[in-house]
């Protein structure tokens, strides 16, 4: 009998696409029309893409029966038993179908189902349907926390509560300027800890007098054990002092027992101070004294009664009062700030109720408060359709609350007949647990179900790396997670279990085929000159591959932060430029120049005194858009005034600019300053013109609020690239689902925890448990030995699963080659745990090497394999394939245009022509005039004579070709004729750079001028410059050229020649 649901545990390389791809496409197969009953969700866009590509792809390669979709075919046939002829006339109905209602091809991410479910349910929830969806959880909050600040009156009871919490802040030497904690803190509102128990918080504060009571009864509970371990050592040396003795009389002195007492007298009672001196005072009173002491006999005495008896109850009573005292004094730490959340919260309501917004984060807890305890999904009855089919990917990254809304919907699935239900995910790669992801959740699937209801598959077979790498992760993770283990056992062997499961199946088999190929190497780098060390080492592997004809793309260097991203950048664009680094942060919009100038631009309209916003706009203006060669210093020597050197469109019109509406203004500032002459900025332009779009939908349009929008957030926000043309330089987050030829890990030497953050504990023991959730600092000093030591654990145990999961994330990426680079001779960093492993790593793998392992201060290095890397081996007979959907992406490039604004009246000239009459003569001379006019225009604009028909295009979008005597036939035809002499031919092929229209500055008698010549170009050994003239040949025509020839002299360019070209005789001459 087959089970309802399918749990897919999946390691790294195993074919998980594959078989999701294989299940939808089977289920298609059986029915072409039940893609409108499944669901299938994922985590990223990105992998929602790839998925449905990937099935849209094999459907047409099964259908067209291709050798690249035979895999396929075969799986499917195994599953179903159907005859490949059937399963293609199967694949290609399902394809067809799939194309002609692609909306009902539910491939999707998990947000976008859920919202999908929310919008649908508009109504009941009384949420309006036009609805705009927040992502900036933070920026929202932030906004809520500057209102309620700038909205507090002097009676209002929220500003005695900041009141307070300054002057505890001051009380402990801490900053009076509380806003950014606040701010900080307030971001809990969103955490998923925080919204389970909203309610019942908001009750216990509403209740009066409830937060004033139980602070007090903390504080209370606190100052009581201070006081009952002050009157224990206060005790002991009265009983001391009654026998006529003193510190000095008692063995060590200060540093022995007495030391011990000292602190207790002085309220000082961590588990620090009972040392091996104290644990060994007990029940042995021979420790208490020096054999020479002529008191001995009655020390000996009193350790064996009275002091002994004060010493035991001391050792016992500590860590009681103890437990009290801190669990109290942590407890008591952010209540203050508490308080406040539920303000901020409902400050963050109002302003999304008033700009009809509804935040992502907010989803999944009101579906879950709608769902609450019942088995009947109502709500997923309003998507629209009956789901029969959930297949759920990723599912390591689900968080507690998503599971708990997808299971009604999964539930209500498996009931169904025929019904064909799939988990897939791999603890091993839970790497998002910052975004709520639980792995727990899959570790332990099998409960959540039925045996007769669950079936597990491990997909243990890698298929992406080679040999050698595949046996090193092996023995690898096997020694880390047993070291992991041991030591989690030592704190809590029930936390420890859930790693030790985690990684049970970590060992992944190796196809048959794969050969003795495959290299690895670990090197541990001395502590000394650590980061220079380790972007030399890099150089020197990155070098090393590419002298062995590795492409550049086939590299990838993975980080565990994106802090890391631009030295590692610097230093290669420093030290090897011949190497291309391609990162998202090098996609950012603050790193177009295009983009960076319209913000310099906005900056200096709002702030004219601004200089160095005014040098920075000179210096794009001037080297990026008019060429212009002269050094920085030159050009501001020669212009004390900056104002010369910018467009008088610009810089004489501010009030005319800042008098336009905001988006009109953004157009015009890049029409005045030509940025369509940069070239590749349009994927910038296009991405800023989008965020400019929902800034003004969302927003007052007002500049300066603009211009903290793009500081804050806009700024960061990258392009989607495809960019390959380089080394890969990404976080180990973002590698997750990829994999490169060749990777590097650098820096592998991360801090494994985080002392101060803070995190969200559910007090277990009276009056503590009054508060349903407590924000705790996390560290295992403060928290072991308190109430909060359960929630430590588990803390920590996430912690250490993160943290080997992200290095398994790295190692696993690899397909020939895999190089880490950490520090040796650390405590608590990862580079730790990679020293301890390697020994029992090299006892395992016989052919490996390891060297530098005696003497600490050298580095240590493991080699595993071979560093010669063959050649891929090419197919001759290969073909690409005929697959439409395999094809490859070509590049498209966008050039962003911007319009003038044409006046709506435009009055035809009859007039005139009545005035004049209309005999042919005149007719002739204005048709005459407005061609050349056009031509003019025409030559202006375009690069290469396939240009043409773009450039007239845009002329009848605007207007100027409307006459019936002008027509862009016309125009075309005369252009054809003139195209046809070699010279003008060469003009305008693909073999110039080109400079259209391009103003030459040059000061004359203390004053700039400017030239404008018509055409100018340049291949790198001959410039050419060409004015164009449509009316009959004057001698000031060739004085003008011949300027241009000697500006150009001066800026230091040789061989320069001039025409003349008049274009209605075609006539031209050379200056």
């Amino acid at each position: 009998m087959v089970k309802p649901l399918s749990v897919y545990k999946a390691s790294a390389g195993s074919g998980k696409t594959f078989t999701l791809a294989t299940e939808y496409i089977r289920l298609l197969v059986e029915d072409p029309q039940s893609y409108r009953n499944i669901l299938a969700v994922t985590f990223t866009n990105k992998a929602t893409e790839e998925m449905k590509m990937r099935i849209l792809s094999q459907l047409y390669g099964i259908a067209h029966q291709l050798p690249d979709s035979e895999n396929y075919l075969k799986a499917i046939q195994e599953k179903t038993g159907f005859e490949a002829r059937f399963i293609s006339e199967r694949a290609g109905m399902a394809l067809t179908n799939l194309l002609h209602n692609y909306n009902y091809f539910r491939v999707e991410t998990i947000d976008t189902f859920f919202q999908s479910v929310l919008r649908n349910m508009a109504r009941e929830l009384d949420l309006t349907t036009n609805l705009r969806i927040g992502l900036n959880d933070y920026q929202v909050e932030e906004l809520a926390v500057d209102q309620l600040i700038a909205d507090l009156s002097t009676t209002d009871l929220l500003l005695q509560w900041i009141l307070k919490y300054i002057m505890e802040n001051i009380s402990d030497d801490k900053s009076w300027n509380v806003i950014s904690q606040i701010k900080s803190f307030g971001r809990t509102i969103f955490s998923d800890s925080y919204k389970a128990v909203r309610d019942e918080m908001e009750k216990k504060m509403g209740e009066k007098g409830f937060f004033e009571d139980y602070t007090r009864r903390l504080r209370e509970i606190r100052q009581l054990a201070e006081d009952r371990m002050k009157e224990i050592g206060e005790s002991f040396f009265d009983a001391l002092e009654s026998e006529g003795l003193t510190i000095d009389d008692l063995a060590y002195g200060k540093t022995g027992l007495c030391g011990f007492f000292q602190k207790l007298r002085q309220g000082i009672f961590d588990e620090s101070i009972v040392g091996k001196r104290v644990t060994d005072s007990i029940g042995d009173p021979t420790k208490w004294y020096k054999k020479t002491h002529p008191r001995r006999e009655l020390i000996h005495s009193l350790a064996d009664s009275i002091l002994g008896d004060i010493l035991r109850y001391a050792v016992e009573e500590r860590p009681k009062q103890w437990k009290l005292y801190k669990s109290a004094d942590l407890t008591l730490r952010h209540l203050n700030q508490l308080r406040l959340l539920g303000n901020i919260e409902r400050k963050v309501h109002d302003l999304n109720e008033s700009a009809n917004r509804f935040l992502l984060s907010d989803t999944q807890q009101l579906l879950h408060s709608l769902i609450g305890e019942s088995d009947s999904p109502f709500i997923f009855e309003k998507i629209g359709t009956q789901l029969e089919h959930v297949m759920i990917d990723e599912f390591q990254d689900t968080s507690t609350v998503q599971w708990q809304n997808f299971r009604v919907l999964l539930a209500e699935a498996m009931s169904h007949e025929n019904t064909s239900n799939l988990i897939v995910g791999d603890v091993k790669q839970s790497i998002y647990r910052w975004r709520s992801g639980d792995w727990r959740l899959l570790n332990d699937i099998e409960s959540q179900f039925s045996p007769q209801q669950v079936e597990t598959h491990p997909l243990t077979v890698n298929r992406r790396s080679e040999r050698r790498i595949i046996e090193f992760n092996n023995a690898f993770f096997h020694h880390a997670a047993q070291l992991e283990y041991q030591t989690q056992a030592e704190l809590s062997p029930a936390e420890a279990d859930q790693l030790r499961k985690a990684y049970a199946d970590v060992e992944q088999q190796i196809p048959e085929n794969k050969t003795e190929e495959g290299f690895v190497d670990i090197t541990l780098l001395p502590a000394e000159e650590y980061q220079e060390q380790v972007l030399s080492h890099m150089a020197d592997i990155i070098g090393e591959l590419i002298s062995q004809g590795i492409e550049q793309h086939n590299i990838a260097i993975l980080v565990r932060t994106n802090a890391l991203i631009p030295i590692i950048a610097n230093y290669f664009q420093q030290q090897m430029p011949e190497v291309s680094i391609v990162s998202d942060e090098a996609f950012r919009l603050d790193a177009s120049s295009t983009v960076c100038l319209l913000i310099n631009a906005l900056r200096l309209l709002t702030h004219p005194d601004d200089q160095l916003t005014k040098a920075a706009i000179v210096k794009t203006w001037q080297y990026d858009i008019l060429r212009n060669s002269t050094t920085d210093n030159e050009l501001l020597l020669a212009n004390r005034n900056l104002d010369v050197l910018l467009p008088e469109e610009f810089i004489g019109h501010f009030a005319e600019l800042l008098s336009l509406p905001f988006y009109e203004l953004v157009e015009r500032l890049y029409s005045i300053f030509r940025l369509n002459t940069i070239k590749g900025q349009g994927a910038y332009l296009c991405a800023f013109y989008d965020q400019l779009t929902d800034f003004v939908n969302e927003n007052t349009t007002d500049i300066n609020t603009f211009l903290s929008e793009w500081d804050e957030n806009i700024s960061s926000k990258t392009i989607q690239s495809d960019e390959t043309n380089g080394i890969r330089l990404i976080s180990i987050h973002k590698s997750k689902g990829l994999e490169f030829e060749h990777v590097i890990c650098p820096f592998c030497d991360w801090q494994l925890e985080k002392t101060g953050n803070v995190l969200w504990c559910q007090p277990s023991e009276v009056p503590f448990s009054d508060l349903p959730i407590a924000p705790i600092d996390y560290s295992q000093k403060q928290m072991m030995g308190t109430i909060y030591e359960a929630d430590y654990l588990h803390e920590h145990l996430q912690n250490t699963v993160d943290n080997l999961n992200l290095l398994y994330v790295a190692f696993t990426r690899a397909c020939r080659s895999l190089y880490v680079i950490g520090k040796r001779g650390t405590k608590n960093s990862r580079s730790t745990l990679i020293e301890q492993c390697l020994p029992l790593i090299s006892n395992d793998l016989s052919s490996s090497t390891l060297e530098g392992i005696e003497d600490e201060k050298t580095e240590l290095h493991f080699i595993y394999g071979t560093s010669t890397f063959k050649a891929p081996q090419q197919d001759l007979f290969s073909q690409p394939s005929i697959n439409p959907f395999l094809q490859p992406s070509a590049p498209v490039n966008v050039e962003v245009e911007t319009f003038g604004r044409k006046v709506d009246f435009r009055q035809s000239n009859r007039s005139k022509v009545f005035a004049e009459g209309d005999d042919e003569e005149n007719l002739q001379r204005r048709n005459y005039i407005q061609t050349g006019s056009i031509l003019h225009e025409v030559f202006s604009t375009i690069r290469t004579a396939s240009d043409i028909p773009d450039a007239l295009q845009r002329l009848q979008f605007e207007g100027v070709l409307y006459d019936e005597n002008i027509t862009a036939e016309r125009i075309t035809t005369m252009l054809k004729k003139r195209l046809e002499d070699e010279r003008v031919r060469n003009w305008f092929s693909p073999h110039w750079e080109l400079f259209n229209e391009c103003t030459i500055l040059s000061i004359e008698n203390g004053e700039m001028k400017e030239r404008r010549p018509d055409r100018v170009m340049t291949d790198g050994q001959e410039w050419i410059v060409v004015d164009f003239k449509f009316g009959a040949p004057k001698p000031e025509y060739h004085e003008q050229v011949h300027e241009y020839m000697q500006l150009l002299a001066s800026m230091g360019h040789q061989n320069i020649k001039g025409y003349l070209w008049y274009v209605y005789s075609n006539k031209i001459e050379e200056v």
